[in-house]
């Protein structure tokens, strides 16, 4: 997706350790990637941008129901942060009983798409603008990018079908970036490859309306959660690569903001 020019930043030394996600679940091991490159320009698709939602979810949470996809519960706390980008960029941090987790995230009409990992991991988030005609509008941004934020778009899908295979244009500090995306649906999930400059990327994504939200990593060491936000309350749902089952993470302000 992002291309050799973003490798440096999401290359993880030593071997890769099975983790767990907000939830508790197992995420599966990974090989290391190759090396490596530089950061990301921050890009702005005009479409995305104009479509933006502009509500105050700034401050602190507290997670009203935890639980993962094997069905155990957590509990805990979310902090959610502007991170001054013209992008509607936000950072999104966990503390809970099964764990501490930090993300990236895009407010994207009334929904907050966020990509995450466990603290201290490696990850990206991605968005994608689904188009009557097939084509994917995309921003994405990573946890080593200095908070900028890349565009991309894909073509050669089918309208009124997400999943198929696409070519995709993109541009980031190295300059502009081709190659390919394939979707693939799994029940409530979609997983996603890329394939840049013969380095391949996967991700695994949640669709909510016209919108494909996608968390991607180097190691699968990631996932994706989709809140809805209304007032005081923030509905979510999430997923990891692999599983096929949503958690649920729901969260209420904390009245103290």
């Amino acid at each position: 997706m992002m291309g050799n020019r973003i490798l440096a930043s999401l290359l993880i030394a030593g071997v890769s350790l099975t983790l767990t996600g907000p939830t508790g679940a197992s995420l599966p091991q990974k090989a290391k990637l190759p090396p490596p490159a530089a950061g990301i320009e921050r890009f702005q698709p005009a479409d995305l941008a104009q479509r933006s939602s502009r509500i105050n979810i700034e401050g602190s949470w507290k997670i009203s129901e935890g639980k993962a996809p094997n069905g155990d519960r957590y509990t805990g706390t979310a902090d959610i942060q502007a991170t001054g980008s013209e992008a509607n960029l936000y950072s999104v941090s966990w503390n809970t009983s099964a764990g501490e987790f930090s993300g990236l995230a895009f407010l994207e009409d009334d929904h907050l798409f966020v990509g995450w990992a466990p603290q201290g991991k490696t990850y990206g988030v991605a968005v994608y603008r689904i188009n009557s005609d097939g084509t994917l509008d995309g921003k994405w941004t990573y946890s080593g990018g200095r908070r900028q934020v890349g565009e991309e778009t894909a073509t050669g899908g089918r309208a009124g079908r997400l999943e198929g295979n696409y070519e995709i244009a993109g541009r980031d500090s190295g300059g502009e970036y081709n190659g390919s995306l394939r979707i693939r649906r799994s029940d409530d999930t979609y997983e996603l490859t890329w394939t840049v400059d013969r380095t391949t990327y996967r991700g695994v994504g949640l669709r909510s309306g016209d919108w494909l939200a996608v968390g991607w990593g180097p190691q699968d060491e990631f996932g994706v959660t989709d809140y809805r936000i209304r007032d005081s309350q923030a509905n979510g749902r999430w997923a990891i690569l692999g599983e096929t089952d949503l958690g649920v993470d729901k969260l209420t302000r904390d009245n103290r903001n």
